[in-house]
Protein backbone atom coordinates (compact mmCIF):
# COMPACT_ATOMS: atom_id res chain seq x y z
CA UNK A 1 0.00 0.00 0.00
CA UNK A 2 1.48 3.33 -1.07
CA UNK A 3 0.92 6.14 1.41
CA UNK A 4 1.32 9.74 0.32
CA UNK A 5 1.37 12.60 2.84
CA UNK A 6 -0.34 15.86 1.96
CA UNK A 7 0.96 18.54 4.30
CA UNK A 8 1.80 22.23 4.57
CA UNK A 9 1.45 25.21 6.84
CA UNK A 10 -1.93 26.68 7.78
CA UNK A 11 -4.10 27.93 4.90
CA UNK A 12 -2.24 26.03 2.18
CA UNK A 13 -5.30 24.66 0.36
CA UNK A 14 -5.17 21.10 1.69
CA UNK A 15 -8.93 20.71 2.00
CA UNK A 16 -9.57 21.85 -1.57
CA UNK A 17 -6.71 19.81 -3.03
CA UNK A 18 -7.88 16.71 -1.17
CA UNK A 19 -11.41 17.08 -2.54
CA UNK A 20 -10.07 17.26 -6.09
CA UNK A 21 -7.76 14.28 -5.54
CA UNK A 22 -10.63 12.29 -4.02
CA UNK A 23 -12.64 12.79 -7.23
CA UNK A 24 -9.72 12.47 -9.65
CA UNK A 25 -8.51 9.17 -8.20
CA UNK A 26 -11.85 7.70 -7.14
CA UNK A 27 -11.50 3.94 -6.77
CA UNK A 28 -7.70 4.14 -6.93
CA UNK A 29 -6.98 6.19 -3.80
CA UNK A 30 -8.54 6.81 -0.40
CA UNK A 31 -8.10 9.90 1.76
CA UNK A 32 -7.13 9.42 5.40
CA UNK A 33 -8.61 12.39 7.32
CA UNK A 34 -6.49 14.74 9.42
CA UNK A 35 -6.36 13.48 12.99
CA UNK A 36 -5.78 16.93 14.55
CA UNK A 37 -8.91 18.35 12.91
CA UNK A 38 -10.92 15.26 13.87
CA UNK A 39 -9.97 15.68 17.51
CA UNK A 40 -10.39 19.46 17.64
CA UNK A 41 -13.77 19.39 15.90
CA UNK A 42 -14.84 16.37 17.96
CA UNK A 43 -14.59 17.92 21.39
CA UNK A 44 -10.89 18.10 22.29
CA UNK A 45 -10.33 21.41 24.17
CA UNK A 46 -9.54 24.12 21.62
CA UNK A 47 -6.99 26.88 22.27
CA UNK A 48 -8.53 30.30 21.92
CA UNK A 49 -11.98 28.93 22.72
CA UNK A 50 -11.81 26.65 25.74
CA UNK A 51 -8.44 27.75 27.07
CA UNK A 52 -5.23 29.52 26.15
CA UNK A 53 -2.63 27.62 24.17
CA UNK A 54 0.27 26.34 26.28
CA UNK A 55 3.17 23.91 25.83
CA UNK A 56 1.35 21.52 28.20
CA UNK A 57 -1.77 21.63 26.02
CA UNK A 58 0.38 20.91 22.94
CA UNK A 59 1.97 17.92 24.70
CA UNK A 60 -1.38 16.46 25.77
CA UNK A 61 -2.80 17.02 22.30
CA UNK A 62 0.15 15.44 20.49
CA UNK A 63 0.04 12.45 22.83
CA UNK A 64 -3.55 11.93 21.65
CA UNK A 65 -2.76 12.47 17.94
CA UNK A 66 0.07 9.95 17.48
CA UNK A 67 -1.69 6.66 18.32
CA UNK A 68 -4.82 7.74 16.47
CA UNK A 69 -2.71 8.61 13.38
CA UNK A 70 -1.07 5.17 13.39
CA UNK A 71 -4.32 3.25 13.84
CA UNK A 72 -6.31 5.42 11.44
CA UNK A 73 -3.78 4.75 8.69
CA UNK A 74 -3.94 1.02 9.52
CA UNK A 75 -7.73 1.10 9.38
CA UNK A 76 -7.73 2.81 6.00
CA UNK A 77 -5.22 0.26 4.71
CA UNK A 78 -7.82 -2.42 5.50
CA UNK A 79 -10.53 -0.47 3.67
CA UNK A 80 -8.24 0.14 0.69
CA UNK A 81 -7.37 -3.56 0.45
CA UNK A 82 -11.05 -4.48 0.47
CA UNK A 83 -11.95 -1.87 -2.15
CA UNK A 84 -8.93 -2.48 -4.38
CA UNK A 85 -7.43 0.99 -3.89
CA UNK A 86 -3.65 1.19 -4.17
CA UNK A 87 -2.88 4.58 -2.64
CA UNK A 88 -3.69 6.24 0.68
CA UNK A 89 -3.52 10.03 0.66
CA UNK A 90 -2.88 11.03 4.28
CA UNK A 91 -4.10 14.46 5.33
CA UNK A 92 -0.90 15.06 7.31
CA UNK A 93 1.41 12.31 8.49
CA UNK A 94 3.06 10.97 11.61
CA UNK A 95 5.75 13.66 11.78
CA UNK A 96 3.55 16.74 11.32
CA UNK A 97 3.27 17.22 15.07
CA UNK A 98 7.01 17.92 15.18
CA UNK A 99 6.37 21.32 13.60
CA UNK A 100 4.34 22.21 16.70
CA UNK A 101 6.87 20.79 19.18
CA UNK A 102 9.55 23.05 20.70
CA UNK A 103 12.91 21.72 19.52
CA UNK A 104 11.54 20.39 16.25
CA UNK A 105 11.77 16.88 14.90
CA UNK A 106 14.58 15.67 17.17
CA UNK A 107 12.77 16.75 20.33
CA UNK A 108 9.49 15.35 18.98
CA UNK A 109 10.96 11.93 18.21
CA UNK A 110 12.69 11.71 21.58
CA UNK A 111 9.65 12.89 23.55
CA UNK A 112 7.15 10.57 21.86
CA UNK A 113 9.38 7.58 21.09
CA UNK A 114 9.19 7.98 17.30
CA UNK A 115 11.96 6.61 15.06
CA UNK A 116 12.55 9.41 12.54
CA UNK A 117 13.81 7.16 9.74
CA UNK A 118 10.93 4.72 10.18
CA UNK A 119 8.41 7.57 10.24
CA UNK A 120 9.75 8.94 6.94
CA UNK A 121 9.82 5.45 5.42
CA UNK A 122 6.09 4.96 6.17
CA UNK A 123 5.31 7.20 3.20
CA UNK A 124 6.06 6.87 -0.50
CA UNK A 125 6.10 10.65 -1.03
CA UNK A 126 5.33 13.94 0.69
CA UNK A 127 3.36 16.68 -1.08
CA UNK A 128 3.95 19.95 0.75
CA UNK A 129 1.50 22.73 -0.12
CA UNK A 130 2.96 26.15 0.62
CA UNK A 131 0.94 28.23 3.09
CA UNK A 132 -0.58 31.47 1.87
CA UNK A 133 1.04 33.07 4.92
CA UNK A 134 4.34 32.74 3.00
CA UNK A 135 3.32 32.50 -0.66
CA UNK A 136 0.60 35.18 -0.74
CA UNK A 137 0.21 36.82 2.70
CA UNK A 138 -2.62 39.15 1.62
CA UNK A 139 -4.85 36.11 1.08
CA UNK A 140 -4.05 34.41 4.38
CA UNK A 141 -7.10 33.97 6.60
CA UNK A 142 -8.77 31.72 9.12
CA UNK A 143 -12.31 31.68 7.72
CA UNK A 144 -12.28 28.29 5.95
CA UNK A 145 -11.32 26.11 8.92
CA UNK A 146 -13.08 26.66 12.24
CA UNK A 147 -10.39 24.62 14.02
CA UNK A 148 -7.60 26.96 12.83
CA UNK A 149 -6.30 29.25 15.54
CA UNK A 150 -2.96 30.50 14.16
CA UNK A 151 -2.35 34.16 13.42
CA UNK A 152 -0.33 35.03 10.30
CA UNK A 153 3.05 35.29 12.06
CA UNK A 154 2.59 31.89 13.69
CA UNK A 155 1.41 30.42 10.36
CA UNK A 156 4.69 31.53 8.74
CA UNK A 157 6.67 29.85 11.50
CA UNK A 158 4.64 26.66 11.14
CA UNK A 159 5.09 26.65 7.36
CA UNK A 160 8.88 26.63 7.69
CA UNK A 161 8.81 24.24 10.65
CA UNK A 162 6.71 21.78 8.61
CA UNK A 163 9.16 22.03 5.71
CA UNK A 164 12.01 21.27 8.11
CA UNK A 165 10.20 18.21 9.45
CA UNK A 166 9.60 16.60 6.06
CA UNK A 167 12.39 17.85 3.80
CA UNK A 168 14.56 14.86 4.71
CA UNK A 169 12.16 12.60 2.81
CA UNK A 170 13.66 11.51 -0.53
CA UNK A 171 10.37 12.26 -2.29
CA UNK A 172 9.54 15.63 -0.66
CA UNK A 173 7.77 17.88 -3.16
CA UNK A 174 7.12 21.59 -2.48
CA UNK A 175 4.06 22.87 -4.36
CA UNK A 176 4.29 26.65 -4.13
CA UNK A 177 1.68 29.40 -4.43
CA UNK A 178 3.29 30.77 -7.63
CA UNK A 179 0.68 29.21 -9.94
CA UNK A 180 -2.14 29.54 -7.45
CA UNK A 181 -4.31 26.77 -6.12
CA UNK A 182 -4.78 25.36 -9.61
CA UNK A 183 -1.01 24.93 -9.89
CA UNK A 184 -0.91 23.05 -6.60
CA UNK A 185 -3.74 20.80 -7.75
CA UNK A 186 -2.07 20.08 -11.10
CA UNK A 187 1.23 19.31 -9.37
CA UNK A 188 -0.41 16.96 -6.87
CA UNK A 189 -2.30 15.11 -9.63
CA UNK A 190 0.86 14.68 -11.66
CA UNK A 191 2.85 13.28 -8.74
CA UNK A 192 0.05 10.85 -7.80
CA UNK A 193 -0.12 9.63 -11.39
CA UNK A 194 3.62 8.99 -11.28
CA UNK A 195 3.11 6.98 -8.09
CA UNK A 196 0.65 4.67 -9.79
CA UNK A 197 -2.63 6.48 -9.32
CA UNK A 198 -3.22 7.06 -13.00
Amino acid sequence: MKKIVLTGGPCAGKTTVLEVLRREFAGKALVVPEVATMLLSGGFPLPGKDMEWSPKWQEVFQTAVLPVQIQLEAGYELVAAEKGAEILICDRGLLDGAAYTPGGVNAFCKKYGVDHSEALARYEAVLHLESLSVGDPDLYGKTNNTSRFEEAEEAVRLEYATREVWKGHPQWNLLTCKKGLEGKIAGAIEILKQKGGG
